[in-house]
């Protein structure tokens, strides 16, 4: 790791009786003069909270992650629809039997771009189901303007 503390941070959240956790990556407060050198983060780190993000969809949490999204999200796909996407392409897979990150994407998006200014990763799993199907597992994250990491998307093809 660089010469910062990365702090891992999982929100636990309530809500109807069940517990459920919603992890954001974030960094710790730092001086200007170290803001430079900050320019990265481990992708170790993101990969961790890409799964634990990927454990809530497991446990059919997906309404906790969209409560706990990047306002990004929210501002561009509805609630209900992200729900039913999630439900109509994970569920019929049945439970997890195995699951390996492949690889962590950054990407600066500028003014202009499809998608609104920021920092984006996207997390890819290698996941196999009990029913010995395999599936790549996407999961998408935003630095917001705060500097937390938040959850922007979940696909499975």
């Amino acid at each position: 790791m660089k010469h910062f503390v990365m702090r891992l941070a999982v929100t636990l959240c309530v809500l109807s009786g069940s517990a459920g956790a919603i992890a954001q990556v974030q960094r710790a407060p730092v001086a200007p003069a170290q803001a430079a050198a900050q320019t990265d983060i481990d992708p170790t780190t993101l990969a961790g909270t890409a799964l634990r993000i990927l454990q809530a969809v497991d446990r059919d949490q997906v309404g906790l992650l969209w409560d706990g999204a990047s306002a990004v999200t929210k501002r561009t796909t509805r609630r209900e629809d992200f729900l039913g996407q999630v439900a109509r392409t994970r569920k019929p897979l049945g439970a997890v039997a195995g699951r390996s990150w492949m690889a962590v994407r950054r990407q600066q998006v500028a003014v202009g771009g499809q998608l609104p200014p920021g920092t984006y990763t996207s997390v890819e799993f290698a996941t196999r189901f009990q029913n010995n199907r395999m599936a790549k597992e996407l999961v998408s994250m935003r630095r917001d303007e705060d500097g937390v990491w938040r959850f922007t998307g979940y696909v499975i093809e």
